[in-house]
């Protein structure tokens, strides 16, 4: 088999073809480290050229770093006592609604981590681990039912215990937010999106954005039919304060339960 490289003066004088970024076209790339990741950009094997894509190899790692004992834990959570059925077919991740807004967010490579207590792995997620938004279509494809809306439940759970300074670091936004979505929910029964969109914004430093073409033309249709005035008359539902008692005595014991699954 005759293997050679071309020359640089060809590649340089744009004689051969563009090839991808390395290891751009791998599906799961975040979840592989650069080292591991071989290939070279200009490649002739028996007078084909197999440069790029063609010719990625992802060498294989040996991870001795895991902790049984955080597979027990989660197994022991209502939320993560199936985790023993999974058989890694990948149908939660396609299935995921938030996967393709953050690719980072892996369902099946998470219940990988968590089945071998890989917490070196799963340290580098907890900006994204939070992500479920529960509209369970993951669990109701699961072909092994191991309901994987709420095994991401049992993970979020865990991660506060082992990494409480990350959590806070990490997450700091996360919680203003969604302090300022509670907020709205217990004090007034409802919620304005506009001024939940708006405070999300500021929070985030992009309150440049706010002012920009995209926000200026919905805030000019919605007080065109005349949305924009009608939420300004909106008044709390019905018997507001018996349902705020009733929310407020829920997110308590949730809490309660929480803190106690999480060890906080």
């Amino acid at each position: 088999m005759a293997l050679e490289k071309h020359d640089k003066d060809k590649e340089n004088s744009g004689g051969g073809r563009p090839v991808a970024e390395k290891g751009e076209h791998i599906v799961a790339r975040h979840l592989i480290e650069d080292d591991n990741i071989k290939e070279e950009k200009n490649l002739v094997i028996d007078g084909v050229d197999v440069s790029g894509r063609w010719n990625t190899f992802i060498i294989s790692r040996v991870d001795s770093d895991f902790d049984r004992s955080f597979f027990e834990e989660i197994k022991k959570t209502v939320a993560g006592s199936r985790i023993n059925r999974c058989w890694q077919c990948g149908m939660c991740t396609a299935s995921c609604t938030v996967t393709p807004l953050y690719r980072r967010f892996n369902p099946r490579a998470f219940i990988y981590m968590m089945q071998l207590g890989n917490l070196k792995e799963l340290k580098k997620y907890i900006d994204v681990a939070w992500r479920c938004v529960g509209c369970y279509k993951c669990s109701q494809r699961c072909p092994k039912q191991v309901n994987p809306a709420e095994m991401m439940e049992a993970l979020a759970l865990v991660i506060k215990k082992y990494f409480p300074e990350e959590v806070k670091t990490k997450l700091k936004l996360d919680e203003e937010v969604k302090k300022i979505y509670e907020d709205m929910i217990i004090g007034h029964g409802r919620l304005d999106l506009a001024k939940l969109h708006t405070s999300a914004m500021q929070k985030s430093g992009r309150t440049k954005e706010l002012l920009g073409k995209i926000e200026r033309d919905t805030i000019f249709k919605m007080a065109k039919d005349g949305r924009a005035f009608s939420i300004l008359r909106l008044g709390k539902p019905h018997n507001w304060s018996r349902s705020k008692e009733a929310i407020e005595n829920y997110l308590r014991k949730l809490n309660t339960i929480e803190n106690g699954e999480a060890g906080v």
